[in-house]
C-alpha cells in the first residue's frame, strides 16, 4: 500500500501556481521566467514541486454523510486547513483559512445550474453543492484560487462529529482551555488543562458564540491548539501501532468525503511521522474583519497572503 499510494500521488505533482506569476508588478514581470519562478522584491523564488498540499474540511453536519438534495445545503466548511507535506525540508506546514474569508467561488442556481462566479465566505463554497464530491471540488476550487491557483493535491471533508472518533481512537487530546471556551463544559475554566474525550474534542472545535465579535477567529485559534495537540499524540500513537492510519480510514469511511485513496493515506501517514511539525509551521491569515449585511466578512491581506505562499510552497533560487 505504502509504494501504490506513493506513485499515485507522485503522477499528481505536475501543476505549479500560474496566478503568482499573473500576480507579480509589472516591472518585475518584464523578465520573463520559466513555469513555476517567479521574481519578487529583486528575488527569484522557484515553487518546490515535490510539495504535496491538501485541503481539509470540517462540515458543520452529524453523522453519516449523505447526499443533500437541497441544492444550497450541502454543509458549510466550518473548519479549512490546508496541510502542506514538504519533503525538503522534512516538515509539515498547516495553514488555517477563517471560514468568513470572503473568495470567489462557483455559485448555481436551485436547479443546479450553473451561475457563474460570486465573492462570499469561503465557507459556503461547500453549500454549493451535493454534499459530496462536487460540493468538496468547489471548495478546493475556490480555496486554490484565493492562494493565486495553487495545486491541491486531495480533499478531505469530515462531518464534525466525527472528531469524537478520531481524537478517541489516538488517546485522546489534551489543551488549555482559552477564554473562548470558558464553562462550556463542567470543569472547564480559562487556562486549565483539560483532557479531551468523547464529545468535549467535539465541543472544543465546533463551539462558537455567533453574538461574540469575531467568532470565528477565536474559534480558528482554538481548532490550532487542538490540531496541533492531535498530530503529535497521533504521530505518537502511530509509533505505536503502524497499522493505526489505515484502521482509522476504515473507521471513518461512512463520516467523510475524500479523493485520497487509503494507499495515498497510508503513504502520506507513513511519511508524515518522519516530519518535523512545531510552532512555527502553523499560519493563519492576516487580514481586516468587516460586518456586512447579516454576517462578518474577512478580506486577507494580499500582501501577506502572497508573502505566505512564497514563504510555504517555493523557496529561493540559488545565483
Amino acid at each position: 500500500m505504502n509504494y501504490s499510494g506513493q506513485s499515485r500521488l507522485s503522477q499528481k505533482q505536475e501543476a505549479v501556481p500560474e496566478l503568482m506569476q499573473q500576480a507579480e508588478s509589472e516591472a518585475e514581470s518584464e523578465m520573463m521566467l520559466e513555469a513555476g519562478s517567479i521574481r519578487y522584491h529583486g528575488k527569484v523564488y522557484t515553487y518546490k514541486k515535490d510539495i504535496l498540499t491538501f485541503l481539509f474540511l470540517g462540515i458543520d453536519k452529524n453523522g453519516e454523510v449523505k447526499a443533500s438534495s437541497n441544492l444550497f445545503k450541502g454543509g458549510q466548511a466550518d473548519a479549512l486547513f490546508l496541510a502542506v507535506l514538504d519533503p525538503g525540508e522534512k516538515k509539515i506546514s498547516v495553514i488555517g483559512i477563517n471560514r468568513d474569508t470572503m473568495a470567489s467561488m462557483n455559485v448555481y442556481d436551485k436547479n443546479g445550474r450553473y451561475s457563474g462566479r460570486q465573492t462570499a465566505q469561503i465557507a459556503l463554497s461547500h453549500a454549493y453543492g451535493d454534499g459530496l464530491e462536487e460540493s468538496c471540488e468547489n471548495s478546493l476550487d475556490a480555496v486554490s484560487n484565493l492562494f493565486y491557483g495553487l495545486p491541491i493535491h486531495g480533499y478531505c471533508a469530515l462531518n464534525m462529529s466525527v472528531v469524537s472518533k478520531l481524537n478517541d481512537a489516538v488517546g485522546g487530546v489534551d489543551v488549555v482551555i482559552p477564554e473562548s471556551a470558558n464553562g462550556l463544559e463542567k470543569g472547564w475554566t480559562t487556562g486549565a488543562e483539560v483532557h479531551l474525550e468523547g464529545d468535549a474534542a467535539y465541543q472544543f472545535i465546533h463551539y462558537r458564540d455567533t453574538a461574540q465579535e469575531q467568532s470565528a477567529e477565536a474559534r480558528l485559534e482554538r481548532q490550532k491548539q487542538y490540531l496541533k495537540k492531535f498530530i503529535l499524540q497521533a504521530k505518537k500513537a502511530m509509533k505505536q501501532d503502524m497499522t493505526l492510519p489505515l484502521q482509522l480510514y476504515t473507521q471513518i469511511t461512512p463520516y467523510m468525503v475524500t479523493d485520497v485513496t487509503a494507499d495515498e493515506a497510508v503513504y502520506l501517514a507513513g511519511q508524515a511521522l518522519s516530519y518535523n511539525f512545531g510552532d512555527d509551521d502553523f499560519y493563519f491569515m492576516t487580514g481586516t474583519v468587516k460586518m456586512g449585511e447579516k454576517f462578518e466578512e474577512f478580506y486577507p491581506d494580499e500582501t501577506a497572503l502572497y508573502e505566505l505562499v512564497l514563504d510555504v510552497f517555493y523557496e529561493e533560487a540559488a545565483d
